[in-house]
């Protein structure tokens, strides 16, 4: 019977090779959960009740926390020990709770088991931050479309994109309450809603000069910040792809595998490193080379965020507004631009073929070669990436005008 400190942390990689496995908590006996091979983690609590020993379901993970999980099942086996059956008591509650939060709570459970990891999180996020906090407590029937709309309006103010995001999980539950026939729900508040106006894609990527001011601009940075941002631009890689990055990760012949967990694409991913990425690798190792992840945070998990280091850069900076996502933008523009031009004023680039380019960023080619004939996509012109990396990395040594250490062998 495996047991384990159950932990945030642990509960995000937790996985299993078994059909199902379970896990028991080692702070709190008779509470643990269960994870399947597709992922899936729901917490339970056993107990004895009259000399009969009974299994209880607390709730899945990530839409339940941790914490709540824990509270749940302490309150169970109180119950238990103190003679009353606490899942005949919750079945009751549940009967009697017919609020927001009740119905949030079932419909997303019960969609937890075919979504994808990264879609339950989005959507227990939403719910935590938006939703919960409006109407959590109000009966799940009262919600109106003025309601949703006035909220939809408020969240469009701070985060456009956000906005979208809460009125889909919107309709998304009153949709499913409306299909398992939950008490009040009679209608979708939701419905005929749409969502505000997207804010135009961006185009913005840094020209050489550009490139220059931010990168001398990292020098005032603490060295794990500096690192972060300089190794984002010569990689080309996500910003949740970076944060998550083990030093275990890096293989043989200087090649970080980004794991299907961590990568966007649902896949693993390749990315071959320059000597100047490796450059910065190797200043950053001195500091955090004894622990787990590249670029980790205070407490020794991966990086939390970046907003304020990014903000400060923008300010120092003084140049029109940038992201760090922008990075991969600028590798493309730059990348793909003819190496020597037709026409004299056309700009200079590397000359790096667009799939390969699109290789590097991570994204999937709409092609038989790709999806057909590649046992293993992420080795999909591999040799094509790490010489496109090699001329990204010899591009921005030269535009910065700053010398790089030879080739190191991080991998082995």
């Amino acid at each position: 019977m495996a047991t384990a400190k159950l932990t945030d942390r642990g509960l995000r990689t937790l996985s299993t090779d078994r059909p199902q496995e379970d896990i028991w908590d080692e702070l709190l006996p008779g509470f643990g959960v269960r994870v399947t091979r597709g992922g899936v983690r729901t917490f339970f609590v056993r107990y004895r009740v009259a000399g009969a020993q009974r299994r209880m379901t607390l709730g899945r993970y990530p839409v339940l926390s941790l914490a709540e999980a824990r509270e749940r099942a302490r309150e169970a086996l109180a119950a238990a020990a103190a003679g009353e059956d606490p899942a005949v008591a919750r079945r009751d509650a549940k009967r009697a709770d017919t609020t927001f939060a009740a119905l949030a709570r079932e419909v997303l459970e019960a969609k937890a088991a075919t979504t994808r990891a990264s879609t339950r999180r989005e959507r227990a996020q939403v719910l935590e931050r938006y939703l919960l906090p409006e109407w959590g407590k109000r009966p799940a029937g009262s919600i109106t479309r003025r309601d949703v709309a006035l909220l939809i309006e408020k969240v469009a103010r701070r985060a456009p994109v956000h906005a979208g995001k809460v009125l889909a999980v919107v309709r998304l539950i009153y949709n499913e309450g409306l299909r398992r026939g939950f008490p009040g729900v009679e209608a979708n508040p939701a419905h005929m809603l749409q969502p505000p106006q997207r804010p135009a894609v961006r185009n913005r990527y840094l020209t050489a000069e550009e490139i220059k001011i931010v990168w001398r601009a990292l020098d005032e940075e603490s060295l794990i910040t500096r690192c972060f941002f300089r190794f984002a631009l010569l990689t080309a890689q996500r910003y949740g792809s970076i944060r998550m990055m083990r030093w275990m990760d890096i293989e043989p012949g200087n090649v970080w595998r980004t794991p299907a967990a961590h990568f966007k694409g649902r896949r693993d991913h390749l990315t071959p490193l320059s000597p100047e990425a490796l450059a910065v690798l190797e200043e950053v190792r001195m500091l955090t080379g004894g622990g787990e992840y590249v670029f980790p945070s205070a407490r020794g998990g991966p990086r939390n965020s970046i907003r304020t280091a990014l903000s400060r850069l923008q300010q120092r900076t003084a140049l029109p507004r940038w992201t760090l996502h922008d990075f991969r933008r600028t590798f493309r523009t730059h990348a793909v631009r003819a190496e020597k031009p037709a026409h004299p004023g056309d700009p200079v680039g590397l000359g790096i073929p667009p799939n390969v380019a699109d290789a590097v960023l991570g994204h999937k080619e709409a092609s038989l070669g790709f999806d057909r004939y590649t046992a293993e996509p992420e080795r999909y012109l591999l040799a094509e990436k790490r010489e496109a990396l090699e001329r990204w990395g010899r591009f921005v040594r030269q535009v910065v005008g700053e010398p790089f250490p030879g080739p190191l062998l991080l991998g082995g």
